[in-house]
């Protein structure tokens, strides 16, 4: 017992001085945990996506949600909140099924605290648009120093640059291209034949444009002939936004000539004959003799009109160049609606007097081109019609100002 005396006695300054030495490394240590600033400056991922000169940068989502559980974590360390489960949790990212309510008072003043300073945190990406390969995205984690130190957040601020890079590079388009990706088709007849441009099987990167509702030029569209060379216009804002989108980039002249072929000759149709004895047909019903009056109906010439709705649609005369000049893309073609009537001069002879000679026409509207024949639908009919003109002249004018063409 005296040696253990004079032990402590002689040594005494240095026991007491080593325990004051341990309890100020536990005090510093406990300071540095406590005052510790989290450090996510290394978790931060961000992908580079799109097509150089238009790609885009976003922080991953994995990074992102590991860098917020993170931060969310010292936040509430920060606030004293103790419950290691929940702490845990959201560690792991699992946090969806924790419900403020399920804790005690003080637990929920807390949480409560951690969320306000979490309001005080910026973590966000800048400059991540319209990007080529080797341009910089930033990414910031800045603490807003204007609130109370009870709510500032203790974490290191950063910014961190990440090179774009992998970015695609857009494919050129030129009008012939643009136009050939559009299949164009003409339909109707020689000589009154329209462009159609079908947006059915286009680049996807085409179609997220709404190609719909952009309007090409296509002059004298709807008197189109076979050999005619066409001058397709791009309109200009559609060229504007396919550069905007990206994946495609628009070079050169807004037109392209496209020579006009596929076209039915009406005067060659299969059926022709049996069309036009139908309407001499329907031309002896209209004039039909009585007991006293005869008539006799000679048959001139043959006259057509196309339409791209039915007579009980509305009138669309193909002829019409302010309704057709302006072409949208769509997915399909509306058929051609033909009517073809033939003229006739119609003798009508009374009881003993003179003859009385004047000029009509009849036949049928709204025939489908099918196979180089003209076929009844449900919607073919005679054509409503009450001219009679006393001179061959005054039903020709009657004919053109109705938009008729010769059959030739």
């Amino acid at each position: 017992m005296e040696k253990a005396k004079n032990f402590f006695n002689k040594f005494k300054w240095y026991l007491l001085g080593g325990v004051t030495l341990l309890i100020i490394i536990i005090v510093v240590i406990t300071l540095l945990v406590k005052n510790h600033k989290v450090n996510v400056e290394d978790d931060v991922k961000v992908n580079f996506d799109g097509y150089n000169k238009s790609g885009t940068a976003e922080i991953t989502d994995e990074s992102y949600d590991k860098v917020m559980s993170k931060l969310s974590v010292r936040a509430l360390k920060q606030s004293g909140f103790k419950n290691k489960e929940v702490i845990e949790k959201i560690k792991n990212n699992d946090d969806e099924d924790i419900d403020i309510d399920d804790f005690n008072y003080d637990e929920q003043k807390e949480i409560e605290h951690a969320e306000k300073i979490m309001e005080h945190v910026d973590f966000n990406i800048y400059n991540t648009d319209n990007l080529k390969n080797g341009d910089k995205a930033k990414v910031k984690l800045e603490i807003d120093k204007g609130t109370s130190k009870d709510y500032q957040l203790k974490a290191k601020e950063f910014t961190k640059e990440f090179k774009a890079h992998g970015l695609k590079e857009p494919k050129t388009l030129t009008a012939k291209s643009l136009i050939k990706a559009l299949n164009p088709k003409f339909t109707g007849v020689n000589g009154s034949g329209s462009l159609h441009l079908i947006d059915k099987d286009t680049p996807k990167s085409l179609k997220e444009l709404s190609l719909s509702d952009y309007k090409f030029t296509v002059p004298d569209n709807g008197k189109l002939k076979n050999g005619d060379s066409v001058k397709v216009t791009i309109p200009q804002d559609l060229i504007d936004d396919i550069n905007k989108n990206g994946s495609n980039v628009f070079e050169g002249k807004k037109t392209d000539e496209i020579e006009v072929d596929g076209l039915d000759n009406l005067n060659k149709l299969d059926n022709l004959d049996d069309i036009v004895e139908r309407n001499n047909k329907l031309a002896k019903e209209e004039h039909k003799n009585t007991k006293y009056t005869k008539y006799q109906n000679e048959p001139l010439d043959n006259y057509y009109k196309v339409n791209y709705e039915t007579s009980n649609d509305g009138y669309f005369d193909s002829n019409d160049e302010k309704s057709t000049e302006k072409v949208s893309p769509s997915s399909d073609v509306d058929p051609a609606y033909i009517t073809l009537v033939t003229t006739y001069k119609v003798t009508k002879t009374f009881d003993d007097e003179d003859s009385d000679i004047n000029y009509t026409y009849e036949g049928y509207q709204d025939y489908t081109l099918e196979d180089n024949r003209l076929v009844k639908s449900s919607t073919t009919d005679k054509v409503s019609n009450s001219v009679s003109k006393d001179k061959l002249s005054e039903l020709n004018d009657e004919l053109q100002s109705e938009e008729y063409s010769k059959v030739q």
